[in-house]
């Protein structure tokens, strides 16, 4: 029986557990800021090793930040059912009461646990919202702190009228409810059908528009020929997107209500909002982003046409940076931080942008402002910007506190994007279509060369004119196989300084990878 009532009282702790996670999630105390839940989140990715966090982000990209998100919050949910099972074995007549009660102690716990980052994050969105440093960290952790208590006392009462009330019931209320079945051949014959139908729908589509386009062909150049190059500007929904933040979890940040601060080692002050900073003369020119954790030959990488006004006019209406500054310490409305040394920031192409092809800038893009520095990699172009301010001291950012690079100077990368997924297979007698990008940064790129053979010989491709000298470049080729078997195909580029790609394979930590983009193709009879 002490089973049963144990097992209640997990089932019991789930459901509490739930409700928990959803108040975590909906930002209880916090106006409806899920502070909780991004601090627990990143509290939980610093006790990973280095090498672990960087696996689990190049092999599930998009997916790694909600998957540890969501594996933070299923513990918590988790914990309370363990603790609801052992405290209702103690307790049976009352287990529901008891789940309750561990509910509420888990939540003090996560909020003594989480309290520094949820500190951190809650300021700065405070501060997003126009509040003084000074006070919206003085909110953030009385608001922490009422937290804590408030958990803390709930689950002295809920324990205190757990022993108070009369017992319940000993026996399980038995159920003899018919339940309804559901035939599983009829189930899986129907979905069987649907897919087959779909599959058939789209390979028919699929071969019509393949057949179009080839139709067309002939009367294209190389670049207009070769289907599957990504276009030269990204459109917003496309370009890639990485933040510290769990999905769902990034500031919207009012812009009525918002103001950038420079402060710090600067001639005066001073604080600028929205509207002053798009008053500003303004520049417009495409700039390529690469994720530092990129892999060679993956697709975190985008290019698009930014507006914003240049970094250095900022600086020079707060009267100039100090010549005892070494660093800008970059804050941002999510808790994230960056340092840039002076002479980054103020390079005469460091723009701070609000638009993106044309358009205002998108909330998880950075609205309303955000970095654009020539030849580093996205960690250093940071989002949401609040505050700017000059330091004598060496000042470390948010990722290079886990580890990675603090220079994260992009390395020259090219890949193939045709053929795509990293393999092919083609029939004997005709042409290869071969293209894709190749990037180096603030360098240029002077030429591609890709290889059939694993590299022993190398053949020029064409390349495209960059849009832009920070920007990717599109390259080109068509190729004809000597017989059927398997191909190598390798590819390399050499930047606008002469210097060639390196060969040697890297990881992403801590630098960024590198290495000769492989894929292989098959070429039947």
């Amino acid at each position: 029986m002490r089973q049963w009532f144990a097992w209640r009282g997990a089932i019991a702790g789930v459901a509490a557990g739930t409700a928990l996670a959803w108040a975590l999630v909906a930002g209880w105390f916090t106006g409806g800021l899920p502070v909780l839940a991004g601090a627990l989140s990143e509290r939980a990715r610093g006790l990973l090793p280095l090498q672990v966090l960087g696996y689990l982000i190049v092999r599930l990209k998009f997916a790694a930040k909600p998957f540890g998100y969501w594996m933070t919050i299923g513990t918590v949910v988790l914990t309370c059912a363990v603790l609801g099972g052992l405290w209702a074995a103690r307790n049976p007549r009352r287990y529901w009461v008891v789940a309750a009660g561990a509910a509420l102690v888990v939540g003090a716990a996560l909020w003594l646990l989480a309290a520094p980052p949820a500190v951190t994050y809650l300021a700065a969105g405070y501060g997003a919202q126009g509040m003084a440093d000074a006070e919206a960290r003085a909110l953030a952790m009385r608001t922490v702190t009422a937290a804590v208590a408030f958990d803390g006392i709930l689950a002295g009462v809920v324990f205190a009228v757990a022993l108070w009330l009369p017992a319940g019931r000993s026996q399980p209320a038995a159920s003899g409810a018919p339940s309804a079945t559901v035939s599983r051949r009829e189930f899986l014959s129907r979905g069987m059908l649907v897919a087959g139908t779909l599959a058939t729908s789209g390979a028919l589509i699929h071969w019509v528009g393949a057949a179009a386009a080839r139709a067309g062909a002939a009367a294209q150049s190389l670049f207009q020929r070769i289907r599957g190059l990504p276009p030269e500007v990204t459109p917003n929904d496309r370009f890639y997107v990485v933040s510290k933040n769990p999905a769902g979890l990034d500031p919207k940040v009012d812009a009525s209500k918002w103001s950038l601060e420079i402060t710090g080692l600067v001639g005066k002050p001073i604080k600028l909002t929205y509207e002053e900073i798009r008053a500003m003369p303004s520049v417009t020119r495409y700039h390529t982003l690469e994720c530092i954790s990129n892999e060679v030959g993956g697709d975190l990488v985008s290019n698009a046409l930014w507006k914003g006004v240049r970094f250095r006019d900022l600086i020079a209406l707060a009267g100039g940076v100090s010549p005892k500054a070494i660093r800008l310490a970059l804050r941002c409305a999510d808790g994230y931080t960056e340092g840039l040394p002076v002479i980054e920031a103020m390079h005469s192409d460091t723009l701070l942008a609000y638009e993106m092809n044309g358009e205002r800038l998108p909330h998880n893009h950075g609205f309303p402002v955000r970095m654009l520095v020539p030849g580093l990699f996205g960690m250093k172009n940071p989002k949401w910007l609040t505050k700017i301010e000059a330091v004598s001291t060496q000042f470390t950012g948010y990722w290079q506190a886990s580890g990675w690079s603090d220079e994260a100077v992009v390395k020259t990368t090219s890949q193939v994007r045709v053929p795509g997924h990293g393999s092919a297979t083609m029939n004997a007698g005709g042409e290869v279509e071969l293209g894709g990008v190749a990037y180096s940064g603030d360098r240029g790129i002077q030429e591609v060369e890709f290889s059939p053979d694993g590299g022993k010989t190398w053949i020029k491709a064409e390349t495209k004119p960059p849009l832009g000298k920070y920007t990717w470049a599109l390259w080109a080729a068509t190729w004809k196989p000597t017989g059927p078997r398997e191909y190598t195909l390798k590819v390399r580029a050499r930047d606008g300084t002469g210097l060639l790609q390196t060969s040697q394979e890297a990881p992403t930590l801590p630098d960024g990878a590198t290495g000769y983009h492989t894929i292989r193709i098959r070429v039947r009879k």
